[in-house]
């Protein structure tokens, strides 16, 4: 697996940790990465070492671990055909990172933005929802527009009564 330097140095800091938490041998030679151990762990580590590369921190990349977490990646460029992808990625971001870190916020959620690609970690049933609303945003949704969406999808996975009798009025 090739990496750029930044992600292999970002590894080889961490490298031990790495190892422990994803029961793998990482082998870092020149700006590739070769990793040993059972298919299943050798399969989660490709997934954790490519959220690494996508500028997600190790922390965050390690959720990957979790069954029911995954990583999505969404290229802008098949989203849009506008030419200025610098305005709409100024749009992803917002002033000062607020867009990305609302999204992020309401959809219990982790986004990156790389190169022309925003990249999610989180789990499988909150992904669907987050790629609709950055979809959306790429295509000119307002951002207010995209909150609402993602905080009605988020009180749609809360049951009601959870299970619950309800309560019986006193006299």
């Amino acid at each position: 697996m090739f990496l750029n330097k930044k992600t292999i140095k970002k590894i080889s800091k961490n490298k031990k940790i790495l190892e422990r938490k994803l029961k793998v041998k990482l082998q870092i030679k020149n700006s590739e990465i070769e990793i040993n151990g059972e298919e299943f762990e050798v399969y989660i580590a490709e997934k954790v070492i490519e959220a690494i590369e996508r500028n997600f921190p190790i922390k965050i990349a390690l959720l990957l671990i979790k069954e029911d977490y995954i990583l999505e990646d969404i290229p802008i460029k098949s989203i849009t055909r506008k030419r200025n992808l610098s305005q709409i990625k100024s749009r992803l971001i917002g002033k000062k990172g607020k867009t990305l870190r609302i999204i992020s916020e309401i959809s219990n959620c982790y986004l990156s933005l790389h190169e022309n690609v925003i990249s999610i970690i989180g789990p499988s049933e909150k992904i669907k929802d987050v790629t609709t609303a950055i979809k959306n945003l790429i295509r000119g949704s307002k951002q207010s527009n995209i909150y609402l969406y993602l905080e009605k999808t988020k009180k749609k996975d809360i049951p009601e009564n959870l299970g619950l009798k309800p309560e019986k009025p006193k006299e």
